[in-house]
């Protein structure tokens, strides 16, 4: 087998196990709309990048560290309040599958039960990666 067949079963391989994998998060928790999103987007395109976000996480972190860093000054007032609180929102909205369809209330509701899947996730797949170095 050539370099190039080898690196394309090698790409291949590595699109199926993230979209099986992929598929096994949206079927975790049907019971949710972002859930059920998930599960569509990966139905009607199989090997999209269908957790892809408008921004990546880095991005949000950098953005969110910025925030963080600067000195709030006392007198601010509950409308530079409540317009960050919006921009966070938006942030949460852009990344929760199917987040851009739904109101704020849905979005708070849903977003409980996407944290707790993706950590679920990452517990197994960290399980994975150990037993197979192992």
């Amino acid at each position: 087998m050539n370099k190039s067949s080898s690196k394309t079963n090698k790409q291949s391989l590595e699109q199926t196990v993230k979209h099986e994998v992929d598929m096994a998060f949206a079927l975790s928790a049907q019971e949710f709309a972002w859930s059920r999103f998930l599960q569509q987007k990966l139905l009607s395109s199989p090997y999209d990048d269908p957790i892809s976000t408008s921004s990546s996480p880095s991005e949000i972190l950098e953005r969110s560290s910025k925030r963080q860093g600067g000195e709030k000054h006392q007198d601010s007032d509950e409308e530079e309040e409540g317009g960050e609180i919006k921009k966070r929102l938006k942030e949460l909205q852009k990344l929760l599958p199917g987040g851009e369809e739904m109101n704020m209330e849905e979005i708070l509701s849903e977003i409980g039960s996407y944290i707790v899947c993706l950590e679920l996730q990452m517990i197994v797949l960290k399980s994975i990666v150990q037993d197979n170095t192992s």
